[in-house]
């Protein structure tokens, strides 16, 4: 071989060595990026069914946000409101410049912690001014219900559910029929109370009249007492009858001994008169 071929294998030697070493490294690369490509498009397939589904439920949720809304209408939230005792309404901080009708009703809500609404019921727009509105209650409002109503957030609808409106019809009816039966039960417990205000009365007089004392002045000694002290008179009586019974005894005795007494003395008397007559009449003796 010329000097000059053997030249060129030795330098064509280290770059076909070069060659195929990065040619190895090339196709190991190519490797992993075919691999890293077929688990992007696994992942990207199931992205895209997820993402398929996630679209689906966001109009679900949107058609059933607007149907929502069309069923609870317009609304007015935090709105501070305060109870006026004079008429028996409140006045809201919200009016005509923000939309609220002139005629109509509006179902009102308290908001509590965290802005949680409770239903309050249902009011009649009285007065209405451009950032002020009074309400007049369109239910029966209850002495423990005012105090929740002063310095608190509101929330207005114009509209309810008629299922809610239903139920809440129904539950302020089971609530007018729940006060009229406390009344009449507060009436009753009146009734008795009185009834055994009367009997105390009754009992203390009797127990004043068997016992003594009461609202007289000086208070009368009692029965109990008249009769103890009836009891030891009679008793004194008793004492003395018996005492006269036998002094009584005692004479009829001393009465008896004197006529038997006599008695012997006269039967003496007249034996001794007999004997004298006898000699008298006998003189031999």
């Amino acid at each position: 071989m010329h000097v000059t071929g053997k030249i060129l294998v030795w330098m064509i030697l280290p770059v076909a060595t070069f060659g195929f070493i990065m040619a190895a490294r090339l196709v190991d690369t190519r490797g992993k990026w075919m691999d890293r490509l077929q688990k992007v498009k696994v992942q990207n397939q199931k992205v895209a069914a997820d993402l398929a589904v996630a679209r689906a439920e966001r109009e679900q949720a949107r058609a059933e946000l607007e149907r929502e809304s069309l069923r609870w209408d317009r609304y007015w939230s935090d709105v501070t409101g305060q109870f006026i005792p004079q008429n028996n309404t409140v006045g809201a901080n919200v009016g005509s410049a923000k939309g609220i009708p002139s005629k109509g009703i509006l179902y009102a809500f308290q908001l509590g912690k965290n802005a949680v609404p409770s239903y309050v019921g249902s009011f009649v727009v009285f007065q209405l001014q451009p950032n002020l509105c009074i309400l007049k209650p369109a239910f029966r409002v209850r002495a423990d219900d005012v105090p929740n109503w002063t310095g608190g957030n509101w929330r207005f609808r114009t509209m309810i559910p008629a299922s809610f409106a239903s139920r809440i019809a129904g539950l302020e009816a089971d609530l007018v029929v729940a006060d009229e039966l406390l009344a009449k039960q507060q009436s009753n417990l009146e009734t008795q109370s009185k009834l055994v205000d009367a009997a105390k009365d009754q009992r203390d007089e009797r127990i004043a009249e068997l016992l003594g004392g009461g609202k007289d002045n000086p208070p009368p000694p009692g029965l109990l007492a008249e009769i103890t002290q009836a009891d030891d008179r009679r008793n004194a009586s008793l004492g003395e009858v018996d005492h006269l019974r036998r002094e009584i005894s005692t004479a009829e005795e001393h009465v008896r001994r004197l006529i038997q007494e006599n008695k012997d003395l006269a039967r003496t008397l007249q034996s001794r008169s007999t004997q004298k007559l006898t000699a008298l009449t006998d003189p031999a003796r």
